[in-house]
C-alpha cells in the first residue's frame, strides 16, 4: 500500500512538473515572436 501511494505521489508531482514547464515554453515562445527589433526595419525612403 504505501508503494502505491508514493507511485501515485510521483507521478502527480512529475506531471505538475512537465506542466509548469510546458507554460515556460509556451510563455518564451510567444515572447520570441511578439518582440519586434526596430533598429533592423528600414523605412524606404520616397523621391
Amino acid at each position: 500500500m504505501k508503494a502505491k501511494k508514493l507511485v501515485l505521489a510521483i507521478a502527480i508531482f512529475g506531471g505538475m512538473l512537465f506542466t509548469v514547464q510546458a507554460t515556460n515554453i509556451i510563455d518564451l515562445d510567444g515572447q520570441a515572436t511578439t518582440q519586434v527589433d526596430k533598429s533592423k526595419i528600414k523605412k524606404p525612403r520616397h523621391g
